[in-house]
């Protein structure tokens, strides 16, 4: 078979989460940019595997990438009020409906999109990722870039590409987690196929029992039918039937099957070998889905509920399950639970200069394992963490140049992929990857060249925060002065997340701010200081602070 060949800036391997946001940020900066995604559609878990109902990143976390994603969302269904229709989301929607927001966003940036492109190697010389090999239309062709972003769903350009990785639970002696395992293992979260379903006036086409069939699995999947409802024994409390269907209806009265009580979550440790390995891993699991709608439809005694048909897929499950968890590249600097932790009764986590993303999700670890009984229960005891910030180093591999992480790639330990994988973080991720290759391309640098201040500036022309504030959405008049200076050292981990932007500040405060701008060798105290008069707000005295500097 003859191989073609395409020369780009920017090439993104998977139009997921990430790689959509990646595609759109680079194209935006200025970068050719392709993305290859094996699906007919773009969005990853957001979109191609039915995970439609946001975690995390509510209100004025939701900027950059992500913000636009979301509001343009609620516009479609004529308001945020209209996606609030499950409790486990603000923000809830069709996945149909978010892959076209996703089209259009990176069709308007002017990426190149090839789905329906399959990766099949890594092209390398020496030390340097330069593209890769990708199946198209029964063809091959060789696209070479200056900067590759790493955006598949399992870490594929990882494992083809001979870039050093990680996989499952590192122990605390590698990471120096104080909740870290005492040993390495293969503990991965749990992969979920998700459905869709509608509800019928009547009875829904039924789901046939499928072949191993055992309704014994899903007992205490609701309080309807358990046979031993005790919270203590089963590790979770137990909902009855209206609270797991008000947990994730969408609009048009459909219901996202996600559900992590003796339901659909399944082991994922096959999506890492071969790929005969990973199509019987996906297999089970789809069967696993199929057989929790056929005992909703039969032993808890809901006919009326059944597959919609959302995705257009033969089987009317989504194209890709839900990953959680995959390959990790080792990058520069690995992010850890002590980055999302406060220590010593802080607001905030230790804060991150080089950041470039935030999230406020917390350490959130799917186990079936961790509902068996007592005696075999996985378990993990994890504190409880902070509204945090992605470092630029956990997006730039160690070893290897040409190369950014992002998806449920970049540097993380096992314990913060529990945070750093939900979809508005994966989304501010891909497009914090996205910048740094366009600005590597245009210079003809390396990532590991490239200065994070560049990064963030790029962001910040983007209103995308880099230090979280509860209170400071991207749309107010001095978010990209407060951001720019928050995150070279003006607000420190003893800092509330609440930035008062439109309150008046006192003096003593602004004399606090000076000696921060000092230190931080941005100008002179004094000068800072002179900065201050009554009545002004916070804001405005950042905004001020920030011309000083310029």
């Amino acid at each position: 078979m003859s191989t073609n060949s395409v020369a780009v800036d920017v090439l993104v391997v998977g139009g997921g989460a990430s790689g959509a946001a990646a595609a759109w940020q680079a194209a935006r900066a200025g970068a050719r940019t392709l993305v290859a995604e094996p699906t007919p559609w773009l969005g990853g878990m957001v979109t191609a595997a039915g995970v439609s109902c946001l975690d995390g990143n509510e209100g004025a976390l939701g900027s950059g990438f992500f913000g636009a994603f979301r509001a343009a969302i609620e516009a479609h269904y004529g308001g945020a009020q209209n996606v609030r229709t499950g409790w486990v989301s603000n923000t809830c929607f069709e996945p149909r409906v978010g892959a076209a927001v996703m089209a259009r966003m990176v069709a308007a940036s002017g990426a190149e999109v090839w789905c329906g492109a399959e990766l099949v190697a890594v092209l390398r010389e020496g030390r340097r990722i330069v593209g890769a090999r990708l199946r198209r239309a029964g063809e091959l062709v060789d696209v070479r870039a200056r900067v590759t972003i790493e955006a598949t769903e399992y870490g594929d350009v990882l494992a083809l590409g001979q870039v050093p990785f990680r996989l499952g639970r590192e122990s605390s002696a590698q990471t120096g987690e104080p909740d870290a395992p005492a040993a390495p293992d293969l503990e991965l979260q749990d992969q979920t196929y998700v459905a869709i379903l509608a509800k019928h006036a009547g009875k829904a086409p039924p789901v046939p029992r499928p072949e191993g069939y055992d309704p014994a699995l899903f007992d205490c999947s609701t309080s309807d039918r358990c046979t031993t409802p005790d919270p203590l024994l089963l590790n979770h409390g137990l909902h009855d039937w209206a609270s797991f269907l008000g947990y994730a209806l969408l609009p048009e009265g459909k219901f996202m099957l996600n559900w992590p009580f003796h339901s659909n979550d399944s082991p994922a440790n096959g999506l890492f070998g071969s790929a005969d390995e990973r199509a019987r891993c996906i297999a089970d699991a789809k069967r696993r889905t199929l057989a929790f709608v056929h005992y909703m439809q039969n032993e808890l005694g809901h006919p009326e509920w059944g597959l919609a048909d959302e995705f257009g897929t033969n089987d009317r499950l989504p194209w890709i399950p839900y990953v959680r968890e995959s390959r990790r590249g080792e990058p520069l600097r690995w992010m850890r639970e002590q980055d999302v932790v406060p220590v010593g009764g802080a607001p905030r986590p230790p804060m991150q200069p080089d950041a470039i993303a935030v999230g406020d999700y917390f350490l959130d670890h799917h186990h079936s394992k961790s509902h068996y009984p007592p005696a075999k229960r996985l378990v993990e005891n994890y504190p409880k963490n902070a509204p945090f910030q992605v470092p630029f180093a956990a997006l730039v591999p160690r070893d290897t140049d040409g190369l950014v992480l992002a998806e449920k790639s970049i540097g993380v330990t096992h314990i913060v992929n529990g945070c750093s994988r939900l979809q508005p973080v994966v989304m501010l991720i891909g497009q914090a990857a996205g910048a740094a290759a366009a600005l590597c391309a245009a210079r003809g640098i390396e990532p590991r060249e490239l200065a994070a201040r560049e990064v963030q500036e790029l962001l910040l022309s983007e209103r995308t925060m880099l230090v979280p504030m509860r209170d400071l959405p991207s749309t107010h008049a001095h978010f990209v002065p407060v951001q720019r200076l928050a995150v070279t050292g003006l607000v420190t981990s003893r800092d509330p997340l609440q930035f008062g932007p439109d309150a008046q500040l006192e003096r003593s405060a602004a004399a606090e701010y000076a000696e921060r701008f000092a230190a931080a060798n941005l100008g002179s105290r004094d000068a800072a200081l002179a900065l201050w008069k009554a009545g002004v707000t916070r804001a405005e005295y950042f905004a001020a602070l920030d011309a000083l500097r310029a």
